[in-house]
């Protein structure tokens, strides 16, 4: 029996869903064959030629699927196809249907947002570039030169949005997130104020807030907003009637078990366990929820009574604490963090020779799963290439701590690398590793939080616009007193930083307890 059209659209939209391209495009033509004006057919046809690489034979057919101004642009149907086609492909379409219908502003802007969110920036501000400027538009070349490091043109161009739409919330955060960039603290937390006022249940502008606030040393007022993180996502892993409350000074917790829970980022659970020991002080039964990685670390931790890595099988408790919201639990002030609690292992025996050793990270962890953290790693991570002045140093031992993909960066010429990471399974397999050095050398990631809890100086190589944590315009930590930053002086560019490294470590300052820096 011959099939319909709505049957013959049914088959081609399955045969397009399994990736076969061919057949799909050959369902949906013969459809258009009986009646041009079919709307829905040229669009399957478009996207099933486009998939298989023929951009200029598709775009005809996209672009009328996209006529109507209501109508979601097909453009967008095919960079969401799964599995995902190559990148390059996506943007060779767009590019075709652009050179078919150029003033079509709507198709640049969401051709902008792909290429945003590819971190695709440069490519995304030249797409923007002889757009009108409309308050949309502003805030997307905002976005592309935040994303580039260019924060005063940055800053500029979310300026121009808000003004021109003073009701754009977005614009507001987004303004405010490029101002603390710039080290404007107190216009920043302006901005992020009227993104909330303007939003108030949108808990995204809420963190960005906090974080602006906990950037500039403003903890109190930070750590009530900073819990809306757990809002950002769909089930935050436990039941949110048990989060644990703020506690006042005297509060008892005895009687009480705290599951204390692992969030995202190592680094995190490894900074913010110095908490634990004081929750056990108040009379708690503390169970802690952690990755296997960290599971023999977190057994040393004083005042843990157990270690669990599945937090679906977690004992019975009365009270779950996220860890980062362990500062807010206690207050946190820049004044009141906990010292660093002593982790009690047997070192292992130093290797023969005089030389100092220093341990080496230029990566942080990739976590490409989670939205923005693609272009947050590529301005933390420095790349070993970086490292090429500590070639020049005599009498230093150079060791990688480096884990993962980015290990087996090519060393710059002259740079020896001893690889202590061959045998190491866990996070206290590294700490074994780091107490056998005497200093390490790190971008912001994990292994600069379990170098302090081992009390090594560390000299961490920290991107422009730097973590929280590490506070502004200071390079000593109160987290660490063994640490030193060493920041960049302009966005992307290690050799000014590194160049001072180097000097310390010439210098042998980086061997003496807290960390000197030759400047």
């Amino acid at each position: 029996m011959l099939m319909d059209s709505t049957e013959r659209l049914a088959s081609a939209l399955r045969l397009l869903e399994s990736g076969c391209w061919q057949q799909a495009a050959a369902a949906a033509q013969a459809v258009l064959a009986a009646d041009p004006d079919d709307v829905p057919a040229a669009r399957l046809s478009g996207l099933a030629i486009a998939a298989m690489g023929e951009a200029d034979r598709a775009a005809p057919l996209l672009a009328r699927a996209a006529a109507r101004p209501d109508a979601r642009h097909p453009c967008l149907d095919l960079a969401a196809l799964t599995p995902p086609l190559p990148h390059t492909l996506v943007v060779r379409q767009f590019r075709a249907c652009l050179a078919l219908s150029p003033s079509d502003h709507r198709l640049r802007r969401i051709f902008a947002e792909y290429l945003l969110d590819s971190d695709d920036d440069e490519a995304a501000e030249a797409v923007l570039a002889d757009m009108p400027g409309d308050a949309v538009t502003h805030h997307l070349k905002g976005m592309a030169r935040a994303a580039q490091g260019r924060y005063a043109s940055a800053i500029g161009s979310f300026k121009l949005a808000v003004a021109l739409d003073p009701g754009a919330a977005a614009s507001w955060s987004n303004l405010g997130i490029v101002l603390k960039a710039d080290g404007q603290f107190q216009r920043a937390i302006a901005a992020h104020d009227r993104a909330v006022t303007l939003q108030p249940d949108n808990p995204q502008f809420r963190v960005n807030r906090a974080v602006a606030l906990l950037h500039a040393g403003a903890w109190e007022q930070a750590w009530p907003d900073f819990e809306h993180r757990l809002d950002l996502v769909e089930t935050p892993g436990f039941d949110r009637a048990r989060l644990m409350p703020s506690l006042a000074a005297g509060d008892s917790l005895a009687g009480r078990t705290i599951l204390a829970l692992h969030e995202d980022g190592f680094g995190d659970t490894l900074q913010f366990l110095r908490y634990l020991p004081l929750l056990a002080e108040r009379g708690a039964t503390v169970i802690a929820c952690v990755p296997p990685a960290l599971e023999r670390v977190m057994r040393l931790v004083p005042g843990v009574a157990a270690v669990v890595t599945d937090a679906g099988r977690s004992p019975a408790h009365d009270h779950v604490c996220p860890m980062f919201s362990l500062p807010r639990v206690f207050g946190s002030t820049i004044d009141t963090i906990p010292p660093v609690p002593r982790l009690a292992f047997d070192p292992p025996p130093r290797p023969s020779g005089t030389q100092p050793r220093v341990g080496l990270v230029w990566a942080g962890q990739a976590r490409p799963y989670l939205p923005g953290f693609r272009a947050l790693d590529r301005q933390r991570s420095a790349g070993l290439a970086a490292f090429a002045p500590l070639a020049a140093l005599t009498g230093v031992r150079f060791v990688s701590l480096q884990m993962g993909p980015t290990a087996r960066q090519p060393a710059p010429p002259g740079l020896v690398l001893e690889d202590a990471m061959a045998e190491v399974t866990d996070f206290l397999d590294t700490a074994r590793v780091i107490a056998g050095l005497d200093a390490v050398v790190s971008v912001d990631t994990s292994v600069v939080h379990l170098a302090g809890l081992v009390g090594k100086p560390v000299l961490l190589l920290d991107r422009y616009d730097g973590c929280w944590r590490w506070l502004y315009g200071r390079a000593d930590s109160p987290w660490y007193p063994n640490l030193r930053i060493f920041r960049q002086e302009q966005p992307g560019d290690w050799s000014a930083p590194m160049a001072r490294i180097a000097a310390a470590l010439e210098a042998r300052s980086a061997f003496c307890g807290f960390v000197a820096d030759p400047t």
